[in-house]
């Protein structure tokens, strides 16, 4: 198992200016719409969550999303599912690394990282297959890093997570320049009831994610535009 060389601590979480501007066009947009726009961001959370398939063809690596610990410091059911699949996409693969993106995000635990590997590891995984980038506090800061870690990777990774997450990741991959192939964890096409209220949280980040990006390229905001791609 193979953990990242030391790097220069994280700068803190911090919304900024910017970001508080372009949440209140987002809900301005919404407003005037009607919940148009909205809407048209939980369709495309949804149709993304049920259409992707959790059995993409072979990928020398694979990407697991991390996710918030539970209160122990063990992965929870979600995050248990990611990696369940990573496990068993690399059972089919068996030369495939795994790459799991997450770092510490609760005092006095473990990294998000660090906690799949174990989990991995008792699925079989051999430790010299799994790669972890234990540093990211959230989705874009797990792809930046991976970004900047693997900068010339010419062939498509699989990115797995869950179903409601898939909208959001890809799309963040995807203006990243980040080729990838999408995988579900979940077996079932239809996301549980229990997961509504987090697609609904999806799309309206998505919705922000998408207005400021848009408006970073129409007004050619560089400094904007390059915090989240």
């Amino acid at each position: 198992m193979e953990s990242p060389a030391p790097q220069p601590p994280l700068e803190p979480i911090v919304i900024g200016a910017d970001g508080f501007a372009m949440l209140a066009l987002s809900t301005i947009l919404m407003v005037l719409s009607c919940s148009a726009t909205f809407l048209l961001c939980l369709c495309y959370v949804w149709w993304i969550a049920c259409r992707t398939p959790c059995d993409p063809p072979k990928a020398r690596r694979i990407l697991v999303l991390g996710m918030l610990l539970d209160p122990l410091g063990q992965p929870g059911p979600d995050y248990r599912a990611r990696l369940a699949r990573a496990a068993a996409l690399r059972a089919k693969h068996d030369t495939a690394q795994i790459v799991i993106l997450g770092g510490r995000t609760r005092p006095n635990q473990p990294s998000e990282a660090a906690a799949g590997a174990l989990f991995l590891q008792a699925c079989n995984v051999p430790a010299a297959a799994i790669l972890l980038e234990d540093r990211s506090r959230h989705t874009l800061e797990n792809l930046m890093l991976y970004r900047a870690r693997f900068p010339a990777d010419a062939r498509a990774i699989v990115l797995v997570t869950s179903r409601f997450h898939l909208a959001r990741s890809s799309l963040l991959a995807a203006g990243l320049d980040i080729r990838h192939i999408p995988c579900a964890a979940e077996q079932s096409r239809r996301p549980p009831l229990r997961h509504i209220p987090l697609m609904v949280f999806e799309a309206l980040l998505i919705h922000w994610y998408i207005t400021g990006r848009s408006f970073a390229r129409l007004t050619g905001n560089h400094r904007m535009a390059a915090r989240i791609s």
